[in-house]
């Protein structure tokens, strides 16, 4: 469900699989919390590759994760996004609320650019 992994400055890239939705929200957006709280880390990536499907309580730890870091002066990026989950954030105008890149590397890269 949660697996992370710390690549170049401190950067945290979680990837995130199967169904983003009520059944598992909460547990994610704890895990994310937690590892923003207790990891120290304020540069975050979600990785969306595995995600399949996406509720409003997979939207709501997303905006969660976002806030959390706001409060701390820290970046969250989603990248590889499926279309359609993106859809999805367009239709509920949350597109520009987000950092989104087409790859991890690309939203790797945009914390050296």
């Amino acid at each position: 469900m949660l697996k992370s992994v710390v690549k170049g400055d401190n950067i945290l890239v979680v990837l995130l699989e199967g169904r983003l939705d009520v059944s598992i929200a909460n547990e994610v957006e704890e895990g994310l919390i937690d590892l923003i709280d207790n990891g120290g880390y304020t540069k975050v990536i979600l990785n969306m590759e595995g995600i399949e499907y996406m509720s409003s309580s997979g939207f709501r730890a997303c905006i969660s994760t976002l806030r959390k870091l706001n409060a701390k002066d820290g970046v969250l990026k989603l990248c590889n996004i499926k279309p359609a989950v993106k859809r999805i954030f367009d239709v509920i105008e949350l597109t520009s609320l987000f950092d989104i890149y087409e790859t991890e590397d690309a939203a790797l890269a945009s914390f050296n650019g």
